[in-house]
């Protein structure tokens, strides 16, 4: 890896959600400096179309981290514009891509896929005993969608045709360089049909020490036989919470208690849940706290006794990082992003994807046998050997590797 300066034009994606990616991508300008990267964010002419990634830009922009240029079409950029990468930071590439273009942008395109544009994942496939997709496997995702997520057929037909395409399209780029977040999604990446390189790196994320070390130091009492962390979308679960909560209530023969926490810019994913908790009767079992500040949601991890993690879709799962160094065991839903960034950890159980009374037999049978709380000295003693492996530091090395074309092909 050099050591000169180099210059990174980050095309910002026209994207509402403020999602893991773009969190990821706000954190590596913030330690940009220890790998000597130079961000210019190029914002569409609008401006940034959610109002916190604008927030953070202009501070970043303040503090000296970037510089802020608006992306306009037909602009003719001068020698001293070239960069050394151009970055696109999203699966969905392709209007990024076009704007870059369009602008007489000049440099290697760099793109991030952190999931798989419009499904996520294949994990789902799982659900219906596929195990390993291939390009065929596809046939049966419409279906699966329009099941598990509720999608109208014809918007689920739709997704996986623009998925695959947009995949597939990777190959009319002229030599880019393209990230995958994680094992999983290069896997995935694979059975969709790419067959050119993908640099994955060692360290997909970081996590801020201190807050965890710091959470960790209250020793407040257990308030929660588990805790939800995540959008509030089918995708990562959010359904399943109220029959994990009616299944553990049966299995344990006591009244459980349940926290939810996280949050959806989409209408109504919150009332279609809170109808579900009214139709199981567990309304006394689950508590949302919705969208809380990281120190509280800290608080409430370490006051829980184990994270449920029902997610059908994950790049890199940074919840499950999280937890792991807060010392709270996780129990979720057997997806490759878990078996395949978190396999070997021992405080780490996973069950059959889509099967949450599975998932409360298992919470169940470990809370009897006593290993959920030998989990959780596990999880403990290991806490400090996975702050150190996920630093931002380490994440900017790997980025820069990335922009230089290095690393081994996944």
């Amino acid at each position: 890896m050099g050591t000169s300066e180099l210059r990174v034009a980050l095309i910002v994606p026209n994207i509402d959600a403020y999602s893991g990616a773009v969190e990821r991508t706000v954190k590596v300008i913030e330690h940009s400096t220890a790998a000597n990267l130079r961000y210019t964010a190029f914002l569409p002419k609008e401006g940034a179309s959610n109002a916190e990634l604008g927030r953070d830009l202009e501070r970043l922009a303040r503090s000296d981290r970037l510089e802020l240029r608006t992306l306009a079409s037909g602009s003719s950029w001068t020698d001293e514009s070239s960069f050394d990468a151009i970055a696109i930071p999203t699966e969905y590439w392709w209007g990024p891509w076009k704007r870059g273009r369009a602008s007489g942008l000049k440099g290697t395109y760099c793109l991030e896929f952190h999931l798989l544009p419009y499904v996520g994942t294949l994990d789902l496939l799982k659900s219906a005993g596929v195990s390993t997709p291939r390009l065929k496997s596809l046939a049966m995702l419409p279906l699966l969608l329009h099941q598990r997520y509720g999608e109208g057929l014809s918007a689920s037909v739709y997704n996986t045709i623009a998925c695959a395409a947009t995949v597939r399209g990777l190959s009319s780029v002229e030599t880019p360089r393209i990230l995958a977040i994680s094992k999983a999604i290069a896997r995935h990446m694979r059975s969709m049909g790419h067959r050119g390189h993908l640099y994955v790196p060692d360290c997909p994320n970081g996590i801020e020490p201190e807050e965890v070390r710091k959470a960790r130091t209250n020793d407040d009492p257990v308030l929660y036989d588990g805790i939800f962390v995540g959008r509030f979308h089918p995708q990562k679960g959010f359904f399943d919470v109220p029959f994990l909560a009616a299944h553990l209530r049966s299995r344990l023969r006591r009244d459980v208690r349940i926290a939810v926490c996280g949050g959806s810019d989409a209408p109504g994913q919150r009332e279609k849940f809170d109808a579900m908790v009214r139709r199981l009767g567990v309304e006394n079992n689950v508590e949302v706290l919705g969208r809380i500040p990281k120190r509280d949601l800290y608080t409430a991890m370490r006051q829980s006794r184990a994270l449920l993690y029902p997610s059908y879709v994950d790049g890199f799962p940074i919840t499950v990082l999280e937890s792991l160094c807060l010392g709270v065991p996780v129990i979720g839903y057997d997806t490759d992003a878990l078996a395949l960034s978190w396999g070997d950890e021992k405080a780490l159980f996973r069950t059959p994807v889509g099967d949450p009374e599975t998932l409360a037999e298992l919470y169940s049978t470990l809370d009897k046998d006593g290993r959920l709380d030998r989990a959780r000295e596990e999880a403990r003693a290991h806490s400090e050997r996975l702050l150190e492996a996920h630093t931002w530091a380490k994440v900017v090395h790997d980025q820069r590797i990335f922009f230089e074309g290095g690393g081994a092909a996944a």
